[in-house]
C-alpha cells in the first residue's frame, strides 16, 4: 500500500486530474467486474483522457488479501438491502451436485443459476460499495496530493 501511496503523490500531473482518476480506479477496483479491472481502468482513461497511472492504482488497492472478505461483505449489505437471505440447505445441495456431476455439468448450472437474488445482491453490494469508496476517494486523495505538492514546492525553495 505504502508504494502504491509514494507512486500516486509522485505522479506529475494536476492533483484534481489524479485525484479524479485514483477515485474512479477505486470504483472499478471494488465493483463487481471481476476480471476486467485493469482493461475497464485502461479503456476509461483513454476514453475520458484520465490518468492512467493514477487510475491503475485506484484499481490495484483492492488487492487479493482482502478480495474474497471484501465480496462476501459486499454481497452481506447486498441481501440486507434486497431483504434476501441464503437457502444454505439448498446451496449446499447445489454444490453437492457439482462435487457428483461435476462444476462444467449443465444442471449444476441450472442449479446455480436458480440463486439469482445472490448474485444481484453481489452486485448491488459491491457497486454501492464501490461507490461509497471512490466518493471517499476522491477528497482524501486530494488533500494528500496538495499537501503533498505544497509540501515538496517549500522543500525546492
Amino acid at each position: 500500500m505504502k508504494d502504491l501511496i509514494r507512486r500516486l503523490i509522485n505522479i506529475d500531473d494536476k492533483p484534481e486530474r489524479i485525484a479524479l482518476s485514483f477515485s474512479i480506479g477505486i470504483f472499478l477496483g471494488f465493483s463487481p467486474f471481476l476480471g476486467l479491472h485493469t482493461v475497464g481502468a485502461l479503456a476509461i482513461s483513454i476514453i475520458f483522457n484520465l490518468n492512467k497511472i493514477a487510475i491503475l492504482i485506484g484499481v490495484w488497492f483492492n488487492t487479493p488479501w482482502w478480495l474474497v472478505p471484501y465480496y462476501i461483505f459486499a454481497t452481506k449489505i447486498g441481501m440486507i438491502l434486497m431483504g434476501y437471505s441464503i437457502d444454505w440447505q439448498g446451496l449446499k445441495e447445489i454444490f453437492q451436485k457439482g462435487l457428483e456431476a461435476g462444476f462444467i455439468n449443465t444442471n449444476f448450472w441450472k442449479l446455480f443459476s436458480s440463486q439469482g437474488k445472490l448474485f444481484l445482491s453481489f452486485l448491488i453490494g459491491s457497486l454501492i460499495l464501490s461507490l461509497i469508496f471512490s466518493l471517499f476517494a476522491y477528497p482524501l486523495s486530494l488533500k494528500l496530493l496538495r499537501y503533498y505538492s505544497s509540501k515538496h514546492i517549500n522543500k525546492a525553495k
